[in-house]
C-alpha cells in the first residue's frame, strides 16, 4: 500500500479517517515555514494516543504538527487554520 498517495487525499469536505490519521507523519522542522499550506485543525484521542494540532501539506505531501510546535512558532508565523476537521473514526 502507498500510504503517500492515499494521505495526499485523505482529508475530504473537512473529514478524515481515524486510520489516515494515526499514518500521517510528524512535521518537527522544515526549511521554510511560510511555505506550509494549512489545512486544518484537530483534536482527536484515541485510543492510545491524543492527536492535538494541524494538518499541513508541504510540497503536496500531508503532515501533521503537534500543538507544542505550532505555540513555539506562533511569533514567527501565522497559525489561523481555515476549518477544523472532523475524524471519522474507523
Amino acid at each position: 500500500m502507498d500510504w503517500d498517495h492515499i494521505l495526499t487525499d485523505a482529508v475530504k469536505d473537512g473529514q478524515i479517517r481515524e486510520l489516515y490519521l494515526s499514518k500521517v507523519p510528524v512535521l518537527k522542522t522544515a526549511n521554510n515555514w511560510k511555505n506550509v499550506e494549512l489545512v486544518g485543525w484537530v483534536d482527536h484521542r484515541m485510543r492510545y494516543s491524543h492527536y492535538k494540532g494541524g494538518l499541513v501539506k508541504i510540497n503536496g505531501k500531508l503532515y501533521f504538527v503537534k500543538e507544542k510546535t505550532i505555540d513555539a512558532l506562533r511569533e514567527f508565523m501565522d497559525w489561523n487554520f481555515p476549518q477544523k476537521i472532523m475524524v471519522i473514526p474507523d
